[in-house]
């Protein structure tokens, strides 16, 4: 297979690559150091590189930072001329250089580690110029970048995201950082709403409107008007969500009754009413929304005991 044609190439740049990531699991107690130093460190997390390694060092910050660690990204000319007043002693630094002879990104790691921060190289080899200097290297192991004549960093850069990766994933203790301290960073979107429950969001039991079985049509009406919401819990005595009236019911008795008055609520009332656990999440919960066109979802738990209630202004909100 000749490297003339594009699919040949397209394979090199991949097998390249897979190899360099397979390659990995040799380096993996540095990159174990590595996340043991950051989490020694008293401030942030600082990233640095030039050119394509710049690119891997933003990512390394910001997949950091997602996951409760504090990390910035400094370009090392910016740094130079003054940006690195961000350093603090106690920081620590992880720098991106394949080659490790990355002039600027050399002097702004001579410079940081005079402040006092700590430095890890990302780089090829224990004999450039960062690999002397910093406290620890973590080796990237790769022999090819495949690409055409081997120029462009392709398998480097590769290898040097997946090491960050797996630096960071080692750094985060998953019994410390939940799925509910991964939501407080991505309140928005669907991730957000997917880590995000109702129990978060739910109302006060003060501010659901409910009354009991045996109350009566007016009663309905006036707790309805109370809470705002267009929509009313029935309840048994033991508390348990058992219907509902909303302002559609109201309508169609008013439509089908000369006068509903004195009628008690069971008479009236929808069974079955749309429910959530407060356990869910808001995924679920807007999903479940859209599926029936409601705006209201009663909140319940065990049993289907009535804990509160959650409105679609609730979601838009959160």
């Amino acid at each position: 297979m000749t490297l003339r044609r594009p699919r040949a190439r397209a394979l090199t740049a991949l097998r390249a690559s897979s190899r360099a990531l397979a390659a990995l699991s040799h380096v993996a107690p540095a990159a174990l150091r590595a996340a043991k130093l950051l989490a020694a460190r008293r401030g942030k997390v600082i990233t640095s590189g030039v050119g394509k390694s710049g690119f891997i060092a933003m990512k390394a910050a910001a997949t950091l930072t997602s996951l409760g660690h504090p990390a910035v990204y400094l370009d090392p000319l910016a740094a130079l001329h003054g940006d690195s007043g961000h350093a603090k002693r106690g920081d620590a630094l992880i720098a991106f250089s394949f080659s490790g002879e990355s002039i600027e990104l050399v002097k702004l790691a001579q410079h940081l580690k005079k402040l006092g921060v700590t430095v890890i190289a990302l780089s090829h080899g224990r004999r450039s110029a960062l690999a002397r200097l910093a406290d620890l290297v973590v080796d990237v192991p790769v022999a090819e970048e495949g690409s055409p004549h081997n120029l462009a960093p392709m398998a480097s850069t590769t290898a040097s995201l997946a090491l960050s990766d797996m630096i960071a994933a080692a750094l985060t203790d998953p019994t410390i950082f939940s799925h509910q301290s991964f939501a407080r960073f991505h309140p928005a979107g669907a991730l957000g709403l997917s880590l995000t429950f109702v129990r978060d969001i739910m109302r006060a039991r003060g501010q659901t409107p409910a009354l009991r079985l045996d109350r009566s049509f007016e009663e309905a009406l006036k707790v309805m008007t109370r809470g705002g919401l267009g929509v009313v819990a029935v309840v048994d005595r033991g508390g348990r969500l058992v219907g509902t009236v909303t302002d559609g019911d109201v309508r169609r008795i008013l439509m089908r009754l000369d006068s509903p008055k004195g009628l008690p609520v069971r008479m009236l009332m929808t069974k079955h009413p749309k429910s959530i656990s407060e356990n869910a999440s808001l995924k679920e919960a807007l999903a479940l929304m859209e599926l029936h066109k409601i705006t209201s979802l009663f909140v319940v738990g065990e049993g289907k005991m009535l804990r509160s209630i959650i409105h679609l202004h609730d979601l838009v909100s959160a």
